[in-house]
């Protein structure tokens, strides 16, 4: 269908089409259009009519799972597109294994200046902060809609008070240093929708426990927690790169890039270049763009 015998609404749903993929509209578009378009036949409707709120949001989550790579409904998935929602996913689970060292070294911190003295009491709602832990085992679980709410609780009540204080700068400042988990929080709700696959519990049990562990030495250490994350994220990419895992290399580099932004920002106001941070500033920036796959050796030339 198409051309000058084409109607207004159908050409809005076409429009509205196009948040799919190629390789997905090639199959299906026309089948779509003609499921959207059957028994509106009315003259006024055919002319004035736009998509509903309903099928605008089908169609847009229809846009996550088939740009991203999962359900199991999907067939013939170019893949490159597979390897996409693997790494949007991996990024998510980064994010929250992020959230947890934050966590861990937020307990250390509270428990160690209750053996202060004359040290104020914690507000009741540092213990959201926590939040990430509760979400990592609700999607090792497989409580996708669970974990998301829980790890956006914290991260909420932060932006709220956050853009209270009318300050455009703090803002700034807050976003900045807040980048890699803003990033990997929109990875973690875009990559586990309703039918993405369940991350595989025994091995990413071992990711956590080290994520908390790590988060007990930077609670002791103080302050040092933006680059125990830059050094570990560096020793990750080389170990997976060894190992072949491209998805996770993918993941790691762009997690390095997410990083970077806050690095640089301490970085380049102060000239800091040679300085430790602007050294993982620099190696995090040759992890972004180095290759996630090693090239196969060439076969021998048989003469």
């Amino acid at each position: 269908m198409g051309g000058s015998g084409m109607r207004n609404l159908e050409r809005r749903y076409r429009t509205l089409l196009k948040v799919l993929p190629r390789w997905y509209r090639r199959d299906r578009e026309e089948e779509m259009v003609g499921i959207f378009l059957a028994e509106r036949d009315d003259d006024l409707d055919l002319e004035h009519s736009w998509p509903g709120w309903g099928e605008t949001g089908a169609v847009l989550a229809l846009a996550v799972r088939t740009h991203l790579a999962a359900g199991a409904a999907l067939t013939s998935v170019p893949s490159k597109v597979a390897r996409r929602g693997e790494v949007v996913r991996a990024l998510g689970m980064l994010g929250l294994l992020l959230g947890m060292f934050y966590a861990m070294n937020m307990v250390v911190t509270v428990v160690v200046g209750l053996g202060r003295p004359f040290q104020s009491p914690q507000p009741w709602w540092r213990v959201l902060e926590l939040a990430p832990v509760v979400a990592f085992a609700a999607l090792l679980i497989g409580w996708r809609t669970l974990a998301k709410v829980v790890a956006a609780v914290p991260l909420s009540l932060v932006v709220v008070s956050v853009t209270a204080t009318g300050d455009p700068g703090y803002v700034l400042v807050w976003g900045v240093f807040q980048f890699p988990l803003l990033v990997t929080f929109v990875c973690l709700c875009l990559g586990f929708h309703r039918e993405a696959p369940i991350p595989p519990a025994r091995r990413l049990l071992w990711w956590g426990g080290g994520a908390l562990l790590l988060g007990v030495v930077g609670g002791f250490s103080g302050g040092t927690g933006m680059q125990t994350i830059a050094v570990l994220t560096l020793v990750l990419r080389v170990a997976v790169f060894v190992r072949g895992d491209g998805v996770l290399g993918r993941a790691l580099s762009l997690f390095a890039l997410a990083q970077l932004v806050p690095l640089l920002f301490v970085v380049v106001p102060s000239h800091s270049y040679l300085m430790p941070v602007g050294v993982l500033a620099a190696l995090l920036a040759v992890a972004a763009v180095a290759p996630v796959w090693r090239r196969p050796k060439a076969a021998p030339q048989m003469g």
